[in-house]
């Protein structure tokens, strides 16, 4: 979505990576070797994603670590960024955020293990010091900023069955876009995108996965198809303040 179109360098080490792991949700409708489909049926969820995990890091290395900064990195692609003279970003996936951090790896484990604890305090506190640091930004001089949250799909996987405790975070974005909403100028633009959803999956020690399918609003009553058409009016916005 920062460049409007996909990046073939950066979507490869995930479908290798849900290759091997023979991924059941919706969300990785990728072609699988026959050895890994055959495992499919006589290895469990659990005992294929670590086998997968170890092989793929093997073969492309953390696909995630990989991936972090490629934008930033490689400069071979203009950005939504690129269209302003001043933004702002608290860091997004290939622009600046790994969210397969080494804290975030050992709460994940914990939480299959059934220890969800580690997992939803290391996701809260990070968006509480996210949240605070958009605050400021709002408070700045920026033409844009772009604010990413990945508390809810790391919690998500795991909550996805529990209904309640879910809706209650959702609650809890849902103040947050009224706060939000509230500190904008007349003619200021907001827009709240997800690449993904979330949906349960039988066999999944986390409970979900991704689906195919995301979510986009905003105060303006544009619409998108799909998150990489997010570009295309970010930059339209840009082009009419010039």
């Amino acid at each position: 979505m920062l460049t409007g179109r996909k990046i073939s360098e950066i979507e490869e080490p995930f479908i290798k990576r849900h290759r091997f792991i023979a991924h059941k949700g919706k969300s990785s409708k990728v072609k699988v070797p026959w050895y890994v489909r055959l495992g499919s049926r006589i290895l469990p969820l659990g005992i294929r994603k670590k086998i997968g995990e170890a092989i793929i890091k093997r073969v492309t290395g953390d696909p995630f670590l990989a991936t972090y900064d490629y934008l930033l990195r490689t400069n071979k692609h203009k950005t939504i960024f690129d269209y302003f003279d001043k933004t702002w970003t608290n860091g997004v996936p290939s622009y600046g955020s790994n969210v397969s951090n080494p804290e975030v790896k050992a709460a994940m484990t914990e939480a299959v293990k059934g220890n969800l604890k580690p997992l939803v305090e290391y996701a809260m506190r990070t968006y509480e010091q996210d949240r605070k640091a958009l605050f400021e930004a709002l408070d700045g001089d920026y033409e844009l900023i772009f604010w990413y949250t990945p508390f809810l799909d790391e919690i998500s996987h795991f909550y996805i069955r529990k209904k309640l405790k879910l809706m209650n975070l959702y609650f809890d974005v849902n103040k947050l876009v009224k706060e939000v909403s509230e500190k904008l100028d007349e003619g200021d633009v907001l827009y709240i995108i997800s690449d993904h959803g979330m949906e349960p999956i039988p066999g999944d020690p986390r409970g979900g996965d991704h689906s195919d399918h995301g979510f986009f609003s905003s105060n303006t009553g544009e619409l998108i198809e799909k998150p990489q058409d997010l570009f295309k009016l970010v930059v339209e916005k840009a082009e009419g303040k010039k």
